[in-house]
């Protein structure tokens, strides 16, 4: 159920109860709330691509996929991605570690797991730096 902000109400005369009428009830949702984040989803990428490529977004969204898919199964695999340009992907293990555990402040042991580590490359290294 949605939230609601009450726009106006009046009050009977003479009476203590105030009435209130459905149209002076506005949705809160209404409102833009500004977002102080500039992340672009998945959603947006694929309009991205459809526009630069000049395909539908359908089939923007499928090229996303089956790309993501690929870099996926060759990281899966033990293989190191390397996009020319834009950086590579790998697969590192991280090391076994002590860690504190928030709610009792125990010390617990926190296991090496399989971590996928992103190294960007020089050109987009240059492409974000301001000069």
């Amino acid at each position: 159920m949605p939230l609601h902000r009450l726009n106006s109400f009046y009050c009977g005369s003479g009476s203590d109860e105030c009435h209130r009428c459905k149209e002076d009830i506005e949705p809160m949702a209404e409102d833009k709330i500004e977002s102080t984040s500039n992340t672009i989803g998945r959603q947006e990428l694929v309009k991205r691509i459809a526009k630069q490529a000049n395909l539908t977004q359908k089939q923007a969204a499928d090229v996303l996929e089956v790309t993501l898919g690929s870099i996926r199964e060759a990281l899966q695999g033990g293989n190191e991605v390397r996009l020319v340009g834009f950086g590579s992907f790998k697969v590192r293990q991280s090391a076994a570690r002590k860690g504190v555990n928030p709610r009792n402040r125990e010390t617990i042991e926190v296991p090496a797991k399989d971590r996928v580590r992103f190294t960007p490359g020089k050109e987009l290294s240059d492409a974000i730096t301001k000069k």
